[in-house]
């Protein structure tokens, strides 16, 4: 029955899709990649800077820390400081390629939410959202099958530590609808709302999104967590530090 309910949706799915484009939207266009530029070259040569003194003054670090300080340090961390997405930037993602991966992450989302009984209440919650794409891409099938939902309380839930690509995510999923929080211990410090009049929250941990059924999304995001490397010796599993 559940695999049939899937089906029956993604054909609606499908349907509702061609007649809104005759034809997959490809997002990119082939491109040559270079070396960074010297203007690139700046923030790693803060990082390094701040990684000295750091280790000078406190002593080796973790992996785990290295790569915290490196990827979302407030001031030099890589995903903190540019948008590192699409043809101009170091890669590229499938929802920044073409909108069927996100249809599909739409049809399923609904699929599990039928199947667990119909909550009145549906969060959608992504963990690094990048440019906001994936998530228009589910949220375009869920107002095309509006009436499957009925009257669930549907809402977006974004988890993104950097404020350049919460920006972009804002302006692709509401345009000039939202508003930053003044109040920097919020723990919503963007609110918007699309143009269905559907409510988006940003949040900067994954502990200060509501309470309530949930499905969630998190594409290409575990692989760049910080992680601990330890080292096997004399049979004992010893903690690797980085230091000078």
């Amino acid at each position: 029955m559940r695999f049939l309910l899937a089906v029956s949706i993604q054909q609606a799915t499908y349907r509702a899709s061609i007649r809104s484009s005759a034809a997959v939207q490809w997002r990119t266009e082939p491109k040559l990649f270079f070396s960074s530029s010297p203007q690139d070259r700046k923030p790693t040569l803060s990082m390094l800077r701040h990684l000295t003194s750091k280790i000078k003054a406190t002593g080796p670090i973790t992996v785990a820390e290295y790569m915290r300080e490196v990827l979302t340090n407030p001031a030099a961390g890589y995903y903190v400081r540019k948008n590192m997405l699409g043809p101009d930037g170091d890669f590229i993602t499938s929802p920044e390629i073409s909108q069927i991966f996100g249809e599909l992450l739409g049809v399923w989302a609904i699929s599990e939410w039928m199947a667990a009984g119909r909550p009145n209440n549906l969060q959608l919650v992504e963990l690094g959202p990048g440019k906001g794409s994936l998530a228009s891409d589910v949220l375009r099938v869920f107002s095309q099958l509006r009436s499957v939902l009925g009257g669930a309380s549907v809402s977006l839930h974004l988890v993104e530590v950097s404020p350049v690509l919460s920006q972009l995510q804002a302006q692709t999923l509401t345009g000039n609808q939202n508003q930053e929080s003044t109040c920097e211990d919020e723990p919503v410090y963007r609110r918007g709302q699309t143009s269905g009049g559907l409510q988006v929250s940003w949040y900067r941990q994954l502990d200060h999104v509501p309470t309530d059924f949930s499905i969630f999304l998190a594409h290409e995001f575990f692989d760049a967590l910080p992680i601990h490397k330890l080292q096997v010796c004399d049979h004992k599993h010893l903690l690797h530090l980085q230091t000078l």
